[in-house]
């Protein structure tokens, strides 16, 4: 009898579609056992309930009830109980949840008021949702990502969603980060790691939220698995979401070399859409080993194709 080959232990970084999907591509992988590490800076409160967008985006999109059109929310989801709160003339009204989202930001709420944590709270869910792999939020306590722009400091959620991320933006900030900590089930995912991925999530908003978190940042630098980050741009346009905006309003460049340079030190190398330019492989190669492969994952396939390729480059190093 041959005996089943051991799990492949890998973690991914992830915030935002692009985390998710890439999420999506290890999960469909039977070898793989996955680790999901989960940005909580977008994290905020909405007629007095904790909304988790990045958690829950990720864990939609694994549990196959994602709205596919969007990459967030509940599909075929109903906004009846928004409605109703619209003609009552309730604050926050912008954000827009469905019934079914409310439904699981209710329990959620309750069981962080029982004095659950986070990650306790979020286990639960995944197991209920059917996940097979491990939805972790990066840190148990709030740490908010804060927008500083030309109309004064703004939460996240209120420069993304309410004012469509048009102020122009001068700085970030991650409100309590360096005295928040990162949990003890990520501490010892990172210890078991035999691969470490940095999802194509947005590098200011998704990834440098969860590296300003206290010892973050060198759990990632210091860890003995291999690491590699992909890029979210191909040829200098985002797939989904403010990056390239944001990254004019901060006056940098819009270029996956850019990002592989942001990333320096972190990871051992970084990954580059099929169709950049030689030149702009040769301009990674500069911080590290640049790789070339298909990087848009339109649909689980596509997922599931990158996920294996960079398996693939796992087991040639």
């Amino acid at each position: 009898m041959t005996s089943r080959p051991e799990c492949l232990k890998v973690v991914v970084l992830a915030g935002g579609v692009g985390g998710a999907r890439m999420a999506r591509g290890f999960a469909r992988i039977p070898s793989v056992k996955l680790s999901v590490v989960v940005n909580v800076g977008d994290d905020d409160w909405f007629h007095g309930l904790k909304v988790c967008p990045d958690l829950d985006t990720v864990l939609y999109t694994l549990s196959g009830v994602v709205n596919r059109s969007q990459g967030w929310g509940v599909a075929d989801d109903a906004t009846r109980a928004l409605d109703t709160l619209r003609k009552l003339e309730s604050p926050d009204t912008w954000m827009t949840l469905g019934d079914a989202d409310l439904g699981l930001h209710i329990y959620r709420t309750q069981a962080l008021r029982s004095g659950q944590m986070l990650t306790q709270t979020m286990s639960h869910v995944a197991r209920r949702f059917g996940l097979g792999a491990s939805l972790l939020p990066v840190s148990d306590q709030e740490c908010p990502t804060l927008v500083d722009t030309e109309e004064g400091l703004l939460r996240f959620q209120e420069w993304f969603v309410k004012s469509r991320g048009m102020p122009r933006v001068r700085g970030l900030s991650f409100q309590g980060a360096a005295q928040a900590s990162v949990t003890l089930e990520v501490s010892q995912a990172f210890s078991n790691a035999d691969l470490i991925v940095i999802a194509p999530s947005n590098p200011l908003l998704s990834i440098d939220p969860m590296l300003a978190i206290q010892g973050f940042r060198t759990l990632v630098s210091e860890s003995k698995a291999p690491r590699v980050a992909i890029s979210p741009l191909i040829r200098g346009r985002a797939v989904k979401g403010p990056l390239v905006k944001l990254l004019e309003d901060l006056e940098a460049p819009a270029t996956s070399e850019a990002i592989a340079s942001h990333y320096a030190g972190l990871v051992d190398a970084f990954v580059v859409d099929q169709e950049e330019p030689a030149e702009v492989v040769a301009g990674v190669a500069h911080h590290m080993r640049a790789l070339q492969m298909p990087t848009l994952m339109s649909d689980e396939a596509r997922s599931q194709e990158l996920a294996g390729k960079l398996l693939a480059w796992h087991q040639s190093i």
